[in-house]
């Protein structure tokens, strides 16, 4: 078992110790006349031998006594470490996790900064294969019948499809396993074990993969299939993107030959070329505006507008026909205005969610559900015309003193409508890191990385309600440890 001064001054230390004992003391020879009386050596003998009188010796015995007392009733300046087998596990595994340290940078650690080679590489690796077993053991603890909508999707490490699944409310990820393949039988194999813990989806938020959309409706019947909102723009928006590079590509160029005619002798082709460009320009530029601007409207009705589901679904189609008219001979862009209208109904679904919560929300209160829509049509409106503080006049006319309470009930219910599954890429960014450090993640380490993301608690977060709580937190509602804790260490 070895000790570890965690105060770098420790010798430093020991050295004003020494110094403090001949000033106390004047010499050492007294000191250790004291010591040596008390170790039981006759006084008789100790007096021969360095020339003091009895007396003397029991008085240093006795200031001896009295300065160990003091040093013991003392809390010492350098704590200690008692490095045995939990301190060291608990060590290997927050530089596994915290620091994300491979295993290399774990021996070296040992060995440099705290001098203790016995720590090899496998020792490390069983550590982590022992962590893994509880991991798995307190995941599967854990009951998941709270979450009603899930984001799944797939992620990927060199080709291999990791499956993944989490709670947009709690971000609880209740699914992070690698599979061979990522067919409707796999991803209804993996999500029944789920269901066998207590997941019952009401709504799964994913993108159109096939085997996704097959495998759910397997083992959640009943499921509604929302659309991913994030994946739709986001890569519809990369074709937007091209589009303004186009255009400053011929800008630039346009800008290069309007130089060469500024100068002493502009040549004929220049002019030409600047004559043939510059319609170029005009189009690229008007072409872009255009559609960039439909784009934002899209995105608008794919949020939440203040529009009824109806009303969203027609104004969409018609902004997706004027893009499509504006696209020309861009197939890719063609490519994702199909797709996106192919999937508008269920891109849209969550408008009905919301709709259908109002309406039992304001059963159970006892309210006319026309106090809700209300609040909801307010949101279509910019908050500084007349129609916006007409609906606000009408709200409260409608609800009297009830006002304020109907109004965070609304909140809650808007807060708890998801649509997007954007949390699985955000788990995958956090993930890649682990990647690039190990260049390929273990089967048993994602059970780890699953506990370690569902225990550690938010420090900040743009959603007030989760800050210092973790996402079992969040969605069991009840206090819960933290990582090493909920691993046993």
């Amino acid at each position: 078992m070895s000790m570890i001064a965690l105060n770098s001054c420790a010798k430093e230390k020991a050295q004003n110790d020494a110094g403090s004992v001949n000033k106390r003391f004047g010499c050492s020879n007294k000191f250790l006349a004291g010591c040596q009386a008390i170790g039981g050596k006759p006084v008789a003998k100790i007096s021969n031998e360095i020339g003091m009188s009895c007396e003397y010796i029991y008085q240093q015995k006795a200031k001896v006594l009295q300065y160990a007392n003091l040093l013991d009733n003392n809390k010492p300046e350098a704590p200690l470490l008692e490095l045995d087998k939990r301190t060291t596990d608990r060590i290997i595994l927050s530089l596994a996790f915290d620091c994300q340290s491979p295993i290399s940078g774990i021996v070296r650690f040992f060995e440099n900064a705290i001098g203790k080679a016995t720590v090899s590489a496998g020792y490390i690796s069983g550590v982590i294969a022992e962590a893994a077993k509880r991991a798995q053991a307190f995941d599967d603890r854990i009951d998941l019948s709270g979450i009603r909508q899930g984001a799944n999707d797939e992620i990927f490490q060199c080709g291999i499809p990791v499956l993944t699944g989490i709670d947009p409310e709690s971000t609880f990820t209740y699914l992070l396993e690698e599979a061979s393949d990522r067919t409707a039988e796999t991803w209804s194999l993996y999500l029944d074990d789920r269901k066998e813990h207590g997941l019952n989806l009401e709504t799964s938020i994913n993108d159109g993969g096939t085997g996704l959309m097959a495998g759910i409706p397997q083992v959640f019947p009943d499921v509604e299939i929302q659309a991913d909102t994030f994946h739709m723009s986001y890569d519809m928006g990369k074709e937007i993107a091209k589009l303004e590079r186009k255009a400053y590509k011929l800008m630039k160029s346009e800008y290069a030959l309007e130089e060469n005619l500024a100068g002493k002798k502009p040549r004929t082709k220049n002019k030409e070329a600047l004559s043939e460009i510059q319609p170029k320009v005009a189009e690229a530029i008007r072409l872009y505006d255009l559609l960039s601007i439909l784009f934002v409207w899209l995105k608008e009705l794919l949020g939440f507008s203040g529009y009824s589901r109806t009303e969203a679904l027609i104004l969409a189609e018609w902004v997706l026909q004027e893009m499509d008219a504006l696209a020309g001979d861009n197939p890719r862009l063609h490519g994702e205005i199909k797709k996106t209208r192919k999937m508008l109904p269920s891109l849209l679904s969550f408008i009905g969610r919301l709709e259908r919560a109002m309406e039992t929300s304001a059963n159970k209160m006892g309210i006319p559900v026309e106090g809700f829509r209300l609040m909801y049509r307010q949101m279509s409106y910019d908050p500084e015309s007349s129609e916006y503080n007409e609906t606000l006049y009408k709200q409260v006319l409608l609800l009297g003193e009830r006002y304020l309470e109907v109004r965070e009930e609304f909140e809650r219910l808007l807060n708890g409508i998801k649509k997007a599954s954007s949390l699985v890429e955000n788990l995958n960014g956090r993930i890649r890191v682990f990647i690039e450090v190990k260049r390929i993640i273990p089967p048993r380490f994602f059970i780890l990385l699953k506990v370690y993301f569902n225990t550690r608690r938010y420090k900040r977060s743009r959603c007030k309600g989760r800050i210092g709580k973790s996402p079992l937190e969040l969605l069991t509602g009840t206090p819960q440890p933290e990582f090493l804790e909920a691993l046993g260490y």
